[in-house]
């Protein structure tokens, strides 16, 4: 069940440390000894708890490189926070809560819910056309709505630009209009008719927001989300201003046996996509928000949560949220750009979050953000007779 992923977790970990079957690397990687103890339920929950991920992520970190945060909390209440590794190689600087990586992909929950402000303010519809507000853009038929759910049919911007732009200029979203504009790609279906995940929404969906609030992105995120909210670490990083980003973490990658400093790109300027940069404390302060209506209605956040894609059967996505048909009451988003991985999870109805932010992008494949969040299939916790329970 769903709503005990927190409490089943360390038993989890238990279970696949005691068990005789061969396991994969990244199985391995949750084994965690502990040594023989009784505890009660809310002492494991509030005490207990924050060992068993440290010994987690000190695994992780170990025997994969794990260099990131973590932070886990429940209702309202922080049980874990951490930070591991390093944040700059050269200086051997070490990463703590405050560091700010690039979330990549999870940046698409500030973009949708910029989006939804304005929808709330009475500045435009979802259902609205795409062309309404972007006069340029050569696509009649694509709704915001289809930005959102990922359902415009629209090519992917990077493979636009690498083919007809200078890669040793920046390229902003406005230019990436006017790529589509200029060369006018064919759609890959009728928009609305399927899903197909592509960054393009989302950086147009940034420009719809700078078109209808007078506002260039990054400044409106300022004002109207980070600001707010009192996530003063956290920004929009934008190629024409180049903000300075306070307590970096530095990206980096994985060539042979060595970790080298990922390089800036020429896409680094698009924003909405990606782009924006924070830490698990100001991603935690935006987590608890929106539980409230400091930014927006719940009723009109609701609208992210519902599924945009009838037709899939296994998984979905919202306005800047994925989902799980098995797990209703869970929305999530992984991120990955040029040296870091990002994860940003949500259980709404038990009130239980899981942020990590990492900057080794080469962990993609081992760093399994299921794996440390609900591994519900694999429970052995066993209770006694005072319904206490029992850590092998």
């Amino acid at each position: 069940m769903l709503k005990r992923y927190f409490y089943i977790f360390p038993f989890i970990l238990l279970s696949m440390a005691c068990s005789p079957k061969p396991q994969s690397p990244a199985t391995s990687l949750l084994e965690v000894p502990i040594k023989q103890v009784s505890i009660s339920l809310e002492a494991l929950k509030y005490e207990a708890f924050s060992s068993v991920y440290d010994s987690v992520f000190q695994r992780l970190q170990h025997n994969n490189g794990f260099s990131g945060t973590v932070l886990v909390a429940e209702q309202g209440k922080i049980l874990h926070t951490a930070a591991y590794g390093l944040a700059n190689l050269a200086n051997k600087d070490s990463i703590s809560i405050h560091s700010n990586f690039q979330l990549a992909s999870v940046s698409k929950m500030f973009t949708a819910t910029a989006i939804m402000m304005l929808y709330e303010a009475g500045r435009l519809d979802f259902d609205d056309a795409v062309c309404e507000y972007l006069a340029e853009f050569p696509y009649d038929d694509i709704s915001i709505r289809h930005l959102l759910n990922h359902r415009s049919g629209l090519c992917r911007y990077m493979a636009l630009a690498d083919e007809h732009w200078d890669a040793q200029k920046p390229l902003s979203n406005r230019d990436v209009l006017c790529l589509f504009m200029e060369h006018r790609p064919n759609l890959w279906f009728s928009p609305g008719k399927k899903f197909n995940y592509i960054n393009s929404n989302y950086a147009l969906l940034a420009l719809i927001v700078e078109e209808v609030s007078g506002q260039s992105f990054d400044q409106f995120l300022e004002k109207h989300i980070f600001e707010p909210l009192d996530m003063e670490n956290t920004l929009a990083y934008t190629e024409l201003t180049k903000p300075a980003i306070p307590n970096l973490a530095r990206g980096y990658t994985r060539r042979w046996r060595r970790y080298i400093d990922v390089r800036p790109d020429y896409l680094d300027g698009v924003m909405g996509d990606k782009g924006v940069y924070s830490n698990i404390l100001d991603l935690y302060r935006f987590d608890q928000a929106l539980y409230t209506d400091r930014l927006m209605s719940r009723q009109t956040q609701k609208e992210a949560f519902k599924p945009g894609s009838p037709e899939l059967q296994t998984h979905n996505y919202g306005f800047g949220y994925r989902m799980k048909t098995r797990y209703p009451d869970l929305v999530y988003h992984f991120g990955w750009w040029r040296g870091y991985i990002s994860c940003f999870m949500r259980d709404l109805k038990q009130q239980k979050t899981l942020i990590i932010l990492c900057n080794r992008d080469n962990l993609r494949r081992s760093l399994n953000f299921w794996e440390i969040f609900c591994l519900e299939d694999h429970t052995s916790a066993i209770f006694n007779a005072e319904n206490e329970i029992i850590l092998p």
